[in-house]
């Protein structure tokens, strides 16, 4: 029997730097296609990188830090795939808690996560424009503003905002501990505001009726970083 034939150690050292090499350029190109470009063609596909993006947050291994990168990848066009309306508590950033870059989404932010016409038309904006397949409605714990509704605080403008979040708080709420009632009335708060974007743009009912695009409500908890998403 012959003995196999010895690769010559030169080459054999060649053949490794070369795999390495093409094994590093496949990882570059896989992880700018992640960072850059999700693959998000459905309302679905965009709920689960959001699902995806907080589990990595929650896990610590974030991969939308290289800025300079998605800079240079989004100079020429943006093609968001979500809309959250979020609170401006700063312990809420919504590209961070979801883990998404430049580019991936549209963000307004405004206390108590409450629509008005402006937000309004930045979602038609968003969802016809752009074509942008879902809009979330992010509340959270320990809200100010949903706090300043159930105690009735007056100031200024601050005053018509709250009376925007009135309408979720119920006085026979069957909580009588008052986190638990602010708890209670930032989700109920966040499900009417969803409600009130329905009904109050003809642009988006039709395309969340025809199944382009879907509203949902989420929930941040500041204590621990998750989002929990509303099943319906």
């Amino acid at each position: 029997m012959k003995n196999p034939k010895k690769i010559n150690p030169l080459v054999s050292s060649w053949l490794t730097k070369i795999a390495l090499v093409a094994l590093a350029v496949f990882f570059l190109e896989f992880s700018e296609r992640i960072e850059t470009n999700p693959e998000v063609n459905s309302p679905e596909d965009a709920l689960n990188e959001l699902i995806y993006g907080n589990n990595r947050f929650l896990d610590g291994e974030m991969i939308y830090t290289d800025y300079h990168q998605q800079i240079q990848k989004t100079k020429n066009g943006q093609h968001p795939h979500s809309f959250i309306l979020s609170c401006i508590d700063s312990r809420v950033p919504p590209e961070i808690i979801l883990d998404q870059g430049i580019g991936n989404l549209f963000v307004a932010r405004v206390a108590g996560n409450v629509e008005d016409d402006n937000i309004l038309g930045s979602m038609e904006y968003a969802v016809e424009v752009k074509h942008t397949k879902l809009i979330v409605v992010l509340g959270h714990s320990h809200c100010g503003a949903v706090q300043g509704a159930i105690d009735n605080v007056k100031l200024e403008h601050l005053t018509q905002l709250t009376e925007q979040i009135k309408p979720a708080f119920s006085k026979h709420n069957t909580y009588p501990i008052p986190e638990h009632i602010a708890e209670e009335t930032s989700k109920r708060n966040v499900r009417l505001t969803m409600k009130h974007i329905y009904e109050s743009s003809v642009t988006i009912k039709h395309l969340v009726d025809t199944g382009e695009v879907k509203i949902v409500g989420a929930y941040y908890d500041i204590h621990t970083g998750e989002v929990n998403f509303f099943k319906n």
